[in-house]
This record gives C-alpha cells, structure tokens and sequence, in this order.
C-alpha cells in the first residue's frame, strides 16, 4: 500500500502521542497521556503533518505558528518545526525529509518567509537548507560567588500567573534589543504558561522596579531543581545596570540554599563584568537553526533604510524546494525590497543556508565571506547585499 501524506486531525491524537513517546520518552507512557481520547481542545491546535503506513502512523512533524521581533519593532512570520519523529521501523525511507519538504510548502503558502528548528543533529538538517544562527552564553555559577547590591532591596516577589501583566511590558522591551525573539502573542504554545507553578514546586518571579521612577526594569523566573543542587533560571532580562544588580541580588540571598545557578544569555550579556572567577563556568553555544522558507517573501519583509538603493543579482542553490533556486534581481529604494526572477548574470552566488544565516545577522555576511561561503563577481553588488543584511545580535528564549 502506498504510503499516505496528509494533515492530522484530533482524531489522529493518540497515534501522534504513541509516536511521540516512542521518539522522545523512550516509549514511556505516563498517566496523563495514556491513548484513551483527544487533546484537550482550549487552545488553537498547531498543524501536524504525518505519513501513514496501512493506516498507522508512522512518522510526524509539527509546524507552530509564531512571530519573531526584527529590527526597529517588526515582527516576520516563522513557521517553527518541533516533534519531527519517524518509528524505528520506518526510518530510512525517506519520510522526514518528504515532511520537510511539504512543511516548507505550506509555510510558504501561509506567507511565513521563515523556519526555524531546534535540532537533535546540525548535520541532519543542514543537508535539507537550515543551518546554525545566532549565538548564546550558556552560564553555570556558584551562587557563592555572586555579590549582593543595594538594588536587591528593590525587588519584588510574585508567584506563577499572577505575575504576567507586570513582566509582558518588561519582555516586549527586552525584545526590541535583539533580533529574533518571539513576540509571544501567539497562542500554541502559550510561552507565558512558563510561569505557572509545575512539577508540584513554586514558581517565583522577581521584578526589580526603579525606586525613582517606579518603573519595573528587569525579572528573573526562579524555580528550585527536582533534585540536585542547581537551580536553571527560565527567564532573566534585565533593561538597566539596576535590574540586573537587583536581580544577581536575589540570587545572591539563594545561595544558602542551593550551590549552583545556570541559565542562558545574549552574547553580549554583562555577567562577567560583575562576577568572574573560575567557578563561573560559560559556554558559546548557537541559538537554533534558521532557515528562508521563501526569498522573494523573506527579502521583501525587510524594511532597510530610505537612503539606501540599488540592484543585486543574486544568485542562490536550494537542493529542497524549488522556488528558491535560480537568480534573482533585488532591488533597493524607498526603504523597500522588490524580487524577481531574472535570467542576468548573478553578482554573488551562495546557496540557502549562507544567505539563511546572513538574513538573520549573526554570523554575519562578511563573516561568511571569510570562510569562503560564496563567490562575489561584483564588489558594489556585494556591499549592497552587506547593507541590507547587515550583522545583528540575535537571541531566542523560547523553545518550541
């Protein structure tokens, strides 16, 4: 029998959790999710494609819906790929890349210009177009070592929910730094549920507000670990040298309670210029991996500056979808990008993950240059291309 592509429906939801199980829990099947039933049908249900096999189940993608902060406040439309499973005895046929294929398709189709993904092996998915963007220090500290400040005496102490009109306008500012974050306006999955209480311990979130303004500036979401003595802190984003003194104090007064503290932070984060030592422990990992859905979509979202004009022909391989391999004429003017296919002769070559990674900033166009990624034909051509996708510091806190 011909294996079957299709679209999952709530009927499908015990199949998909068995496969999920099987990829992702080592087949254990807890109380909560034993195949008696649907999901729960509160939220908006993300599309999930999968292929069937004499009607079972037998691979699986999911595509969530999501917005990621640009430049000056923008937002681009992302289609972010989670739960990619294939069952063991179906793997090597070919059945996650045709998922990928397809959830590109529809992505295109739904005027998402981007994907992005979090992957079990940067070697698996850069053969089908993503690749790295984006890094991150990952911290591990002794709590010893962090110092108290005066600005602790200006924190505040909330629990789970209750917290979420004071921290949404600490985020949405937080988010206009660096390019890539989520908006979290959308729905599923609900990322401001990361504050409730879980696994039977409390969540606390501390705000530090600005006692001269009364303006709440920085938080951090603390939770104390299931077992082991370190703690991994699920948000801290701090607006102003106070917020962030503030809020190292409240880890600071945890430290005798626990040994350890570790969370993740933008590359430019300021830790080491208040703690360093080497029990302060920091890792340079990347973000996730990105990828342009569609170039004519993904070239036409930007919105360089009024000033800058000209033409590029650009030409780009892409061995997945068809649409975005060949030559494209780019034009700049009015603070507006124009793409059409043309038969010119191309000013830079590169294939879809280089010019992936350039659109998101970070490694940067040059960087890439550098290491031999591409071939520049024409030297205006290409300072162009540098200026509208000029490098950027991106990070992401939401998985997905």
């Amino acid at each position: 029998m011909t294996p079957e592509l299709r679209w999952l429906t709530p009927g499908d939801d015990a199949a998909h959790s068995a496969l999920m199980n099987e990829a992702f829990s080592r087949g254990r099947r807890p109380a909560a999710l034993e195949f008696t039933g649907a999901l729960p049908q509160d939220k908006p249900r993300s599309p999930k494609l999968g292929f069937f096999e004499a009607g079972r189940l037998v691979a699986a993608a999911t595509y969530h819906p999501l917005h990621l902060r640009w430049d000056g406040g923008a937002e681009i439309a992302l289609s972010g790929v989670a739960g990619v499973a294939c069952a063991a005895d179906c793997r090597g046929r070919g059945y996650v890349a045709r998922l990928l294929a397809e959830g590109l398709r529809d992505a295109r189709e739904r005027a998402q210009p981007l994907s992005g993904l979090f992957p079990f092996s940067y070697a698996f998915y850069r053969k089908h177009g993503w690749d790295w963007v984006g890094e991150q220090r990952s911290y591990t500290i002794a709590l010893s070592m962090i110092p108290s400040y005066p600005e602790g005496r200006d924190t505040r102490r909330y629990e789970g929910m209750e917290a979420v009109d004071v921290v949404r306008p600490i985020y949405d500012a937080y988010t206009q730094r660096y390019r890539g974050m989520t908006t979290r306006t959308d729905l599923d999955p609900n990322y401001w549920k990361g504050l409730d209480h879980r696994d039977g311990y409390t969540t606390y979130i501390y705000v530090y507000r600005n006692p001269a303004t009364s303006v709440d500036e920085g938080y951090l979401v603390f939770r104390y670990p299931t077992e082991g003595d370190t703690a991994t802190l699920h948000e801290f984003f701090a607006l102003t040298p106070s917020a962030y003194r503030g809020l190292l104090s409240m880890l600071h007064y945890y430290g005798t309670q626990l040994k350890h503290v570790s969370w993740r932070a933008p590359i430019n984060d300021p830790l080491s210029l208040y703690v360093q030592g080497y029990d302060l422990q920091t890792r340079l990992i990347p973000l996730f991996m990105g990828r342009i859905v569609s170039i004519d979509q993904a070239l036409t979202a930007l919105t360089p500056s009024s000033d800058l004009r000209g033409r590029i022909i650009l030409g780009v391989t892409d061995g997945q979808v068809d649409w975005n391999n060949g030559v494209f004429a780019m034009t700049v003017e009015g603070g507006q990008v124009t793409v059409a296919v043309t038969e010119d002769t191309p000013q830079v070559t590169l294939d879809i993950t280089t010019l992936s990674q350039a659109y998101w900033g970070e490694p940067s166009l040059d960087r890439l240059r550098a290491a031999g990624r591409m071939e520049v034909f024409d030297e205006t051509a290409y300072q162009l291309l540098a200026a509208l996708l000029p490098p950027a510091t991106c990070f992401l806190q939401d998985g997905f």
